[in-house]
């Protein structure tokens, strides 16, 4: 014979359970935001500028973007190039918070990176080297690359990250150079992965 007691106590448990799975039920589900990012061509105010076509660094952070885990689309640079275009504009009016904004509704895009590329340039053994910029080593040479980042939000114009980031690699030629962009490119995808 089941007393009231134990009665009671499996008829409270049955009620806790549904309540619980019933609040589990209603409870809404998030789903992993996916942000969608422009990458526009960046300006290069480099001495040197031209070594590197632009378009090129630019794929290469897009690539470095989609490798990083996590919710981001990057858009076709060819599109980012075509609503530029279309309305008559640099990589260098990007600075403009109003460009950047319509841009990033033109292509679709949550957040637009913008940027300059203030130095790409190899210091070799036979040229005089600056005092203020790292020597090279073993007499080769040595690849510097610096960028000075931005990434703007297109709905609200707000600047989420502004930063700058270096790249150096040794040697004297072209590949030097591609090695020394790319680290510093490596920098830039990684932070903003983490935003």
């Amino acid at each position: 014979m089941v007393d009231r007691e134990e009665e009671g106590d499996v008829t409270m448990r049955a009620i806790l359970l549904a309540a619980i799975m019933l609040l589990a039920a209603l409870t809404p589900v998030r789903a992993q935001t996916v942000r969608v990012v422009a990458v526009a061509d960046f300006e290069n105010i480099s001495v040197d500028s031209g070594q590197i076509p632009q378009p090129y660094l630019t794929d290469v952070l897009r690539r470095l973007l989609q490798r990083q885990a996590g919710g981001l689309q990057v858009v076709a640079a060819d599109a980012v190039r075509a609503a530029l275009r279309a309305r008559g504009y640099t990589p260098a009016d990007l600075t403009s918070p109003t460009v950047a904004a319509e841009i990033a509704r033109a292509v679709g895009a949550d957040w637009v990176v913008t940027g300059r590329w203030t130095q790409l340039r190899i210091i070799s053994r036979s040229v005089p080297e600056d005092p203020t910029v790292p020597s090279a080593r073993d007499g080769d040479g040595l690849a510097i690359a610096d960028v000075e980042i931005r990434v703007m939000e297109g709905a609200t114009r707000r600047r989420i990250f502004e930063g700058r980031f270096s790249g150096r690699a040794v040697g004297a030629d072209y590949g030097s150079l591609l090695l020394a962009a790319t680290e510093a490119l490596r920098g830039v995808a990684a932070t903003i992965a983490r935003l």
